[in-house]
């Protein structure tokens, strides 16, 4: 009877065992298969920056951005600023990529005094032409460690926000042509495990879209 009941126990003992393992093995496969979905994703959203930031020379732009050659060499010319601030051109339109670090002080939505004197120059510009306008906020991968803004994704659409802000109070560009987008650290255009790409990341593109991306009557 005594080896009866060992022998009960022990087949038990090896059911949940065998219970356990087959358990085991199905949490393994789910990783993986979610592991392998996560690196399509990452693929997927690479091709998609990729995509996004191809560019080609200003000097090849449509007659609608002849405007702004005047303002990029005088951009270039200026030894404090030609690193700062660069003018690209993707699919969508004209790019003025500024970096963070002339706009704002760390974990900061609000415009430095010193940089009125560059948005005003460029506000003056995008006057001249009827094209809508998208001011875009970016951040590097670092989490921020800031009361306000809980993540990047708060401070970036702050930060392009009060940029559109600055522009409505000088009058000089109706509303209806402007929109604001905060990405935070998710359209990087350089590698964030670097400090130089970190830099490069924290930014603030000002994209003058192409005719054929908007229709109707916006005359700033």
């Amino acid at each position: 009877m005594r080896n009866d009941y060992y022998s009960h126990s022990k087949n038990y003992i090896n059911r949940w065992v065998i219970s356990y393992a087959d358990l085991v093995t199905m949490l393994l496969a789910l990783f993986m298969v979610l592991f392998a979905v996560s690196q399509n994703v990452t693929k997927y959203q690479a091709k998609m920056i990729s995509k996004k930031n191809i560019q080609t020379p200003i000097d090849s732009m449509p007659d609608e951005f002849n405007d702004f050659e005047n303002i990029k060499k005088m951009f270039e010319e200026n030894e404090t600023l030609k690193n700062s601030i660069h003018f690209l051109k993707e699919e969508r339109g004209m790019v003025i990529r500024l970096n963070n670090s002339i706009l704002f002080d760390e974990g900061s939505a609000v415009i430095k005094k010193d940089s009125f004197v560059i948005l005003n120059q460029i506000i003056d510009s995008l006057a001249k032409i009827d094209n809508n306008i998208i001011i875009e906020g970016h951040t590097d991968s670092i989490p921020i460690n800031n009361n306000k803004y809980p993540s990047n994704w708060e401070l970036s659409t702050a930060r392009a926000t009060s940029i559109i802000a600055y522009i409505l109070k000088t009058n000089k560009i109706k509303p209806n042509r402007l929109s604001a987008m905060g990405y935070g650290e998710y359209m990087p255009t350089a590698d964030n495990t670097s400090l130089g790409g970190r830099l490069l990341n924290r930014r603030v593109d000002i994209i003058i879209l192409n005719s054929s991306n908007f229709t109707g009557e916006n005359h700033g």
